[in-house]
């Protein structure tokens, strides 16, 4: 007779975690991604990526729109349930809580794959986010977020980003 040990190999069921990765990527994008880009940084082929978003929008977990993939109401009903008073504090709440704090809009970006990604911006009527008339991804030696980001990077990342991402004057004010 033999028992099962504590050291055995789960039983993983390969389709949940190829959705369980694009649930992740979509999470990654605060104004949805298309297709081609979620299959992309999930690390999927493209035809089985479009199963797997059709399955995850069919059911509410996604929704799509202008040709984007954002988190439908089944997935923001997954946090909702938890309550209030148990959940952990989102970024987004983080976020909206320095900007009542403070009283001007917050953002945050990362530093992912070469590029800057702004992932999250808090702001509110009366302290409206910038008009992103330059992108921030290009702009990054112009503007605080991308400022730091770059000063984290080692000499030879910072330098392939602006090889890439010239320093230009935006303004007649830069510098």
């Amino acid at each position: 007779m033999t028992t099962a040990s504590s050291t055995a190999v789960p039983t993983l069921i390969g389709s949940v975690q190829r959705a369980l990765r694009l649930l992740e990527a979509v999470g990654t994008h605060r104004d949805g991604a298309p297709a081609k880009q979620l299959a992309r940084e999930a690390g999927l082929p493209l035809p089985t990526a479009y199963h797997l978003l059709r399955t995850l929008t069919h059911e509410g977990y996604l929704r799509r729109e202008n040709g984007v993939f954002l988190f439908g109401a089944a997935a923001e009903n997954l946090t909702a349930a938890r309550g209030a008073r148990s959940r952990p504090a989102t970024v987004t709440d983080s976020l909206a809580h320095w900007r009542d704090a403070i009283g001007v809009p917050v953002y945050c970006a990362v530093y992912r794959e070469g590029e800057i990604e702004l992932i999250a911006v808090a702001d509110a009527p009366d302290a409206p986010a910038v008009d992103e008339w330059a992108s921030f991804r290009e702009t990054g030696h112009a503007h605080a977020i991308g400022q730091c980001l770059l000063g984290q990077l080692d000499e030879k990342d910072r330098e392939d980003h602006l090889d890439r991402h010239p320093v230009r004057p935006l303004t007649r004010y830069s510098v």
